[in-house]
């Protein structure tokens, strides 16, 4: 009985030290922070792993995809600072840097970024494309809010967006299905086009639809005001971890 307690209590004195570190481990996630620019706020939200920055809707009809199909690689949302401003149908105060900083602080990362040096060889999509021709990185969910008739509405971008491709020689009309993933490029290169979420694969932005290599600006898209919240209003676009936590 007595060799039964001095082992009972030995197991115990060996557990202990191997249960503190598991509990120290369980730290809770740093609390929401908000940062002011202009009229506009960026939120970054680590315990929910998601970016929430507001912006102005903007109906440029002369841009392409705006009213009507036309092909684009320039970002639908961007900042309002950067060269390509006169495109973006979301349009932020918040500096692009500071976007893509809050994007890192919240876990979410690159696995391939593509120079400008490199735009050449690995543009378009052809029977020599590879999987490094594609920019890469952690998948995810971009979504758009805001206020409608007294509630909030919360819809992915690309519910708001209709795409057209061609085949057989024939026009398709199809719903917008990209793949949406954090590169951050045009931050590691100082490329200063301001944009932040784009299509066709650019690697001019800093999150791009990878569906497709490099700049394949063969489809078409085209924006659906019957959905899209008011011209000249305020909108939250929401970037999140599809790893979530």
């Amino acid at each position: 009985m007595k060799k039964l307690s001095i082992t009972i209590v030995l197991l115990t004195a060996l557990c202990i030290p191997l249960t503190k570190p598991a509990a120290a481990a369980k730290q809770k996630p740093a609390a929401a922070t908000i940062v002011k620019a202009g009229t506009d706020t960026l939120t970054t939200d680590p315990q929910a792993r998601e970016v929430r920055i507001t912006a102005t809707v903007l109906k440029d009809c002369s841009q392409p995809s705006v009213c009507d199909w036309g092909r684009r690689f320039q970002a639908f949302f961007g900042s309002k600072d950067g060269k390509m401003a006169p495109f973006f149908i979301f349009s932020t105060e918040v500096n692009r840097t500071e976007i893509d900083k809050a994007i890192k602080s919240v876990g979410i990362k690159s696995r391939r970024q593509i120079p400008m040096t490199e735009v050449k060889q690995r543009s378009g999509l052809k029977a020599t494309t590879q999987k490094d021709d594609y920019l890469d990185g952690d998948p995810l969910l971009i979504s758009v809010r805001w206020k409608k008739d007294g509630k909030v509405a919360d819809v992915p971008l690309e519910e708001l967006i209709e795409e057209k491709i061609t085949v057989e020689g024939k026009d398709v009309i199809k719903p917008y299905t990209p793949h949406f993933v954090y590169h951050g490029t045009a931050e590691a290169i100082n490329f200063a086009s301001g944009c932040i979420v784009c299509p066709s694969g650019c690697n001019g932005g800093i999150i791009a639809d990878n569906a497709l290599p490099l700049k394949e600006t063969k489809n078409y898209f085209r924006f659906d005001w019957n959905k899209m919240p008011p011209a000249g209003t305020k909108a939250e676009i929401v970037i999140k971890s599809y790893y979530g936590r």
